[in-house]
This record gives structure tokens, sequence and C-alpha cells, in this order.
């Protein structure tokens, strides 16, 4: 079926926290638009003194200052007719108008005015709410749109982009756990589509609970410090700013503890940092989790669902990343749920990819009526710590001005909740059609795969000069195929396979890719797919299509190549920087199709020594950084100008570049002369100092240093000397990870964690890929200290090791000194 009008289509998904708009493109090709450089627009209005509205981080910075005018929240006020933001009354179409109206431009100034538009709504949402939200569209720049309910744009999604078989007839679980609201579906498919044929949800229950519960416990351990009591219950402006710091003090720690196995919270006028753990918070979340299994379990059973015969569990939303989700609906359900790494942009992308008719309450026939809802359940979750007691909302509001909460109190004016829904199938369904049920791939399709894995958020870090992403696809190594090659022996082509083997097991290996030496390994994709670019020592790059596994082309720069990255331009587009002898820069853009030599950096041209370069990203532009012992340079890729240029502090060794998570900055972290650790803005050439205690590394002293990632975050890793790795969050400050035993200083790290299956645990180790001074490939876990080898009697001395993730699983790569590509099994 066709996907609608010709011409560019708009998907956008009104979140409570967050909105998120992709775009597809008349070719096929599929884009999250970016506010700010990010995908996720917060939800948030905050009237200015005018009697105008800001949106997304406009009124989030602005509701700092003027708390009483601001609303984080506008898609839980959808029951009421207007709100008060300051002292002006506005009515609540005109709160989600403004933040549509912002995609609205943002979808004009990227691509022109969409052909088509389409919105989501939650399923249980009645014409009414419906009515609301179109209503909003319309006064925005979105005009008219088409609707579609949140888990059928999910179930679209997991069946086209995802490529999971979902034969008529056989249904889909979809658990949404958002910021503000919980919603569980089976979502069936049908000849003609899907349709929704039960759900469930608490309006009551969201990711916001959880910070709710986390402030309660800080509150048992702080609430008898002066300055608690102003601070959670806020008077005046300047405590209602505090309130909303700690507020997001609080988030950004339940956020950080889903990677991480601790973190601090700095209490605003209290002047304190508390420490929390991930069990900590598990234990906290544990009796909200459980409400939303039992929901998930009571929706099963009213569809009548055997989850042996389903098409499996879908984890939709933003706090359904949570470790423990996936746990424990595993362990409750006996089905492992599908997990992805950007969860909220789930619903977005699924209404781009959705076919069905207009199902907006002016078209439909007859209004979807959902059941009556009972009275609300008190809410009363059994707490396995001694924290006390939760009351429900105390916290979760974040605009505190219109609503004062206290603690273990009613707060004077409750958040407006959606109401409760009973688990029954809903008659009659809301149904909506597809396109064919296995729809053929499309350039979108492919292109659509890297918004699954790690690239979408850590598609702004660094990667190391002699440790480069690549990536990984199985291979079959039983079928006889040995491969095409030319007259002078080299690849032109193989064969992809996919298949499941043990961590440490050789999938397929490229025999010639190369005459010598593999130099370097980068991959990109575009909307003909994904890429793997390989370098030799002849400076020779040749790129493969991991689709067909035909060689794409060949690059000769007429000089070697020190070094390979890819690295995301500000336009979404992933380039190829390659580092050519003589420190000259080539780059690769989709656009051009080559490697173009750019502009000499200044301390190329200037003759200045060299000795290490890295890739990153500084406000979202691609840029190349340089250093030696005594000076480095910020060289912007995209519009090839010098963005800084400083000489580094004196005493000042090991210094290594990364790039913030959020790619605003590309700063250096280095060892100062008395041993300690610090960090110099890249921007300015100025020390910004590190807060790394004394007492972190309790008299080791650092041999030799490196930068680490884990989902884009970056960690100091500290060679100490008594012969372990230390790691420190640079971007939270504090310490991360379990000390882990290493080899020798001369092990070659790669800069990206993974993740490794081992077989011994629920769930894969976080872990390292590194070549050890032997020349031995090798991945080892973090909590563990296990190691997995990889080595092959058919394959040569490995030079690089790379990892990748392809449709939501990680791989490793080698490349050898005999010119050979090897691709190996991490066991997920």
């Amino acid at each position: 079926m066709s996907p609608g009008p010709q011409g560019t289509s708009l998907g956008v998904d009104f979140g409570t926290s967050h909105t998120i708009a992709v775009v597809r493109r008349a070719d096929g090709s599929v884009r999250p638009l970016l506010f700010d450089g990010a995908p996720l627009m917060p939800s948030a209005v905050c009237a200015d003194g005018d009697g105008g509205l800001l949106v997304g981080r406009d009124a989030v910075h602005a509701g700092r200052r003027h708390p009483e005018r601001f609303e984080p929240n506008p898609k839980r006020l959808i029951d009421l007719p207007s709100t008060l933001l300051g002292e002006r009354e506005f009515p609540v179409a005109d709160l989600i108008a403004a933040v549509l109206d912002a995609v609205a431009d943002e979808c004009r100034r990227v691509v022109g005015r969409p052909a088509q538009v389409t919105l989501t709504f939650p399923a249980e949402w009645g014409p009414a709410r419906r009515h609301v939200l179109e209503d909003a569209a319309a006064r925005s720049g979105l005009g008219r749109v088409r609707m579609v309910p949140e888990p059928v744009a999910a179930a679209t999604y997991y069946a086209q982009a995802l490529k999971h078989r979902a034969a008529v007839g056989s249904s889909i679980v979809v658990y949404d756990l958002g910021a503000g609201t919980f919603d569980a579906s089976v979502v069936r498919r049908t000849e003609h589509g899907f349709e929704t044929v039960a759900l469930d949800g608490r309006g009551d229950l969201g990711g916001l609970d959880i910070d709710a519960a986390l402030i309660e416990h800080l509150g048992s351990v702080y609430g008898d410090r002066d300055g608690w009591k102003r601070l959670v219950n806020p008077a005046t402006v300047e405590e209602r700013r505090h309130f909303r710091e700690f507020q997001e003090e609080v988030r950004g720690a339940k956020e950080r503890l889903s990677r991480h196995q601790q973190s601090d919270i700095a209490i605003p006028l209290l002047d304190v940092e508390a420490h929390l753990t991930r069990t900590e918070l598990e234990q906290l979340a544990r009796p909200h989790l459980e409400q939303t299994i039992r929901v998930t379990q009571a929706v099963i059973r009213a569809a009548g669902l055997d989850l042996a015969d389903s098409a499996g569990v879908f984890l939709v939303g933003g706090a359904s990343r949570m470790p423990l989700v996936a746990t424990m609906l595993h362990r409750e359900l006996g089905v492992a749920p599908t997990v992805l790494d950007q969860p909220e942009v789930v619903v977005a992308e699924g209404s781009v990819l959705w076919s069905g008719p207009d199902t907006s309450t002016l078209s439909l026939q007859r209004p979807y009526t959902p059941p009556a809802p009972p009275a609300p359940a008190p809410h009363t979750p059994q707490t396995a710590v001694s924290f006390a007691p939760h009351t429900p909302h105390s916290y979760r509001q974040d605009s505190p001005p219109r609503t004062a909460p206290v603690p273990q109190s009613p707060p004077a004016q409750a958040p407006q909740a959606l109401p409760p829904r009973t688990a029954q199938p809903v008659t009659p369904p809301v149904t909506v059609s597809g396109g064919d049920p296995e729809p053929p791939e499309t350039d979108a399709d492919r292109l659509r795969r890297k918004k699954i894995g790690r690239r979408l958020l850590a598609g702004f870090i660094a990667v190391d000069l002699l440790i480069v992403a690549g990536l990984a696809w199985y291979f079959n190594r039983d079928d006889g195929f040995e491969g095409e090659y030319d007259a002078d022996g080299a690849a032109t082509a193989f064969e992809p396979y996919w298949d499941t083997e043990e961590a440490g097991t050789l999938l397929f290996q490229i025999t010639g890719a190369h005459a010598d030496r593999v130099q370097s390994l980068a991959a990109a994709e575009d909307v003909d797919g994904t890429s793997l670019f390989s370098a030799g020592d002849d400076g020779v790059i040749r790129q493969w299509d991991m689709g067909s596994g035909e060689m794409i082309d060949e690059y000769d720069l007429g000089t070697g190549v020190q070094a390979l990255w890819p690295v995301f331009a500000s336009n979404g587009d992933e380039y190829v920087v390659a580092m050519g002898t003589g420190t000259v820069p080539y780059v690769w853009t989709p656009d051009t199709g080559d490697f173009t030599e750019t502009l000499l950096p200044e301390m190329v041209a200037e003759g200045a020594e060299n000795l290490y370069n890295r890739v990153g990203t500084v406000e979202y532009h691609p840029t190349l950084g340089m250093l030696n012992d005594d000076e480095y340079e910020l060289f912007d890729l995209q519009n090839q100008i010098t963005r800084s240029r400083f000489d580094l502090p004196d005493g000042y060794g090991y210094p290594r570049f990364y790039t913030t998570f959020e790619g605003t900055s590309m700063n250096i972290v280095a060892v100062t002369g008395d041993q300690t650790v610090d960090v110099i803005d890249g921007g300015t050439g100025d020390p910004m100092g590190l807060n790394m205690s004394d007492e972190y590394m309790d008299g080791v002293v650092t041999e030799a240093f490196g930068v680490v990632y884990d989902f884009g975050t970056p960690y100091a890793m500290l060679y100490g000397d008594d012969g372990y790795l230390h790691f420190w969050d640079l971007e939270g400050q504090t310490p991360a990870l379990s000390p882990l035993a290493y080899e020798s200083t001369e092990d070659e790290f790669h800069t990206e964690m993974v993740d490794m299956d081992l077989g011994g645990g629920d769930y894969p180790e976080q872990s390292l890929l590194y070549i050890n001074e032997n020349d031995e490939a090798r991945a080892v876990a973090i909590g563990t200290g296990e190691t997995v080898d990889f080595a092959s009697d058919d394959a040569g001395t490995p030079l690089k090791l790379v990892d990748v993730t392809v449709d939501g699983v990680q791989y490793a790569v080698t490349g050898d000194d005999q010119g050979n590509i090897q691709f190996w099994s991490l066991g997920l």
C-alpha cells in the first residue's frame, strides 16, 4: 500500500515530557528532526513577559527564572479548559499548539512543508481528548493531521523497522512506560493492518513517580536539615527555582543510574552531595514497576493471549530504559522483551511508517468510547526498604509554584491525571489499516536501522586514533562461498549472513580485503544502507555494502591513511574522516560520495608537531582535535575553520580529547604534575577542575591514561600502578564502574564499551575490547574480569579491534596484518 501522498511526510509524538518528530522524505529516507541539536524537545511551555509562549528548551531555561509561568507537562492538562501561567490564563489547547507549532517551524526549515502529517495519541483517549489535540494541531503550523493510536504506531515500528515477523492473527504486547503515564496494549495484526484488542494503564504512574520516590528517600535522610522544608515546599520565586534545579538533579541521577552503579545528587539550599546507588533506585522503583506488570498481565489475560504464540513484548517510552524493567518483565512473563537503546523515538518513527486511513475525530464514522473507569484503587505500594512512605504525586509535578508539595500530605492542587482504565477487550476496537503484511524493504528501512542502535545516543562521540568504530555482520561460513576476487586477487564481494554464536566465535572473514595490512576501519550509513570503510597501508580505502556484500567503491588518496573515523554532522548525515600522511584531513559525505581534502588546519599548515588526533563534535559540527605536548587545535571539518588553538598548561601529561554527551563541546582531560586529573576547556584553554577526590584513587599513581564511552557518556580511564583500570564519569563527576585489572599500559583499548553475553547472567556484561601487547584481540567484562579471545588459526595478527551495533545487537570486527577483515560474535 502506498505510504500516502507523495512527497515529504511528518510523524509527531506529543509526549508528556518530550515531543519527538521524524521526517520521511520522498526518497524514502527517515530522519529525526533535531531541536537545538537533539531529537527530543521538551514539551514544556513558559509564558513570557509579553503574553507569548516559549517552548522546548527555551521554556525550560525561562522556567528556572520564572517558575510561576512554567508548565512542564501540558499533555497532563488535557482534561482542563485552561491553566494559569503567572498572572494569565491560557487555554490548554494553546499550550499544545505552541509546542506543535515549533515542530512545524523546524520541519519547514529543514525540508519544507510536509504533504502529510501524522499525530499519535494514547489509545484509550476518547473523541473529546482527541479533538483537543486535533484542534491544537490545526491552530499550529501542522494544520490538518492524521491520527494514529500510540500502540499501533509502536507495533508498526516493531514489524516494519525492526523486521519482526508479525503474521496475520499474531499479537504484539506493547509496554509503554513514559514520564507521566503507563499503558499496556495488545495489538493484533489483521489482513488490513493492526488493531488494538485490549488495553489498560495508569494515568498516575510513570517516571515522574520514581523521581518522587527518590526525593522522598532523600527526605528520609536529609529532611531534618535546615532548608529541606523550604526546598520541597517553596514559597518564594528563589525557592521555586531551587526546587526545579533539585528535580532536574534527581531526574539526571535516575537516568545515570540506568547506566552506572552509583551517582551523586547536589541538593540546593542544603549544600550537600547525596550519594545514590542503583540498588537504592531499584528498591524504590520496584513497587511502581510491579504495578505496571500486574496491569500488563491483566491486559494479556483480557486479550486471551498465549505469550508463547505472540510476536513478542516490546518496550516503549523513556522510563522503560531502566534495566530493572526488562528484568522484572522477563521474570514474570517468561518472555524476554525487545529493548531498544532509545525507546522514546519508537512511536514517532512508527507513525511516519504507518499507512492506515485517517482516524481523526472528524472522520470517524462512529466514535471510540472506552469502558467506564472504576473508582481508582488506593496507591499503597509495598516497599522493601525502610524509607518514609510514598505519598503519590508528592513531588512528581515539575512546576511547584501552582502546586506547592508538602511531604507526606496531599498537595494543594493535585496534578491532573488521566483516569485509570479496566483491562478488557476494547469494544469497538480501534482498528487502523497498515500496509501489506510483509512490506518490502526500502531505502528508509535500511537507513532506519541506525536509529535503534547506540549510534543515535552516541552519534556525537569521538573515536581513538588507533581504535576506531566499525561494523560487524554475521556471515555464512558453511555454504562454501569464498567471495569474489579481481584479477589481482583482491576481494570484490562477500555474502552476508545472520546467525547466533557464543562469544568469541568467528562468523566470517573477508580474505584479501586489502593487499597489505588493514590500517583502519569505520562504518557509516546513508539512504543506501550501511557501509564499512576499510583502509590499507597503501592509502587505498574500500567501501563495502553490508547488505549485498558488494564493494561499492575504492578511493586512492594518493597518500597513506593514518586512521578513519565516523562522525555525525549537524544536518544528521554521517561523515567519514580519513587522516592522510602528513596529517591532512579528508572527509567523505553521502552527498559527494567521495573523500574530499579539506583546508589545512593551522597546526598542519605551520608544520607544528602533531602527536594525537581525535574526531568529535563541537556545537554538533564534526571537529578534528589535534594536539602535541605543548598545544592543541580544534578544526571545524564542516566549515573548515579553526575553532580554537591554545597552549596546554605546563606539567599536564597524557592529554586526551573527549566529546561531551550532548555533542556541544570537545574538551581535554589530562594528568597534572602531581598525578591528579584535570579537564581543559577546549574553547578557552582554561583548566576547569575535576572533582576527583584523593580518596578515590587512595594513593594509586596514574601510569597511563585514556578515555572510553558508554552510550555516549565519557569516562576517564586511569591505568593505576596497582594494576587496575580506574574509571571516572567525566559528565557526572563521580567514580564509576568497578576497577578492572589490566595486562599492560601498552594495551590498546577500544574507546567504546560493548555488551557481551558470557551466558552466566540475565543480562550482558559491560565490557571493553582491546588488543594487548602480545597482539591478541580480546574482550573483558568490567564487572567480573572474565575474558573472551578473538582468535582463529585462519586469521593473521590483529591490528584493529572495533565494535558495532546492528539491529540493537553488538558484534566485534578485527583487521589483521594480512589484509583480512574478521567478524566475531559477542554472544548476544
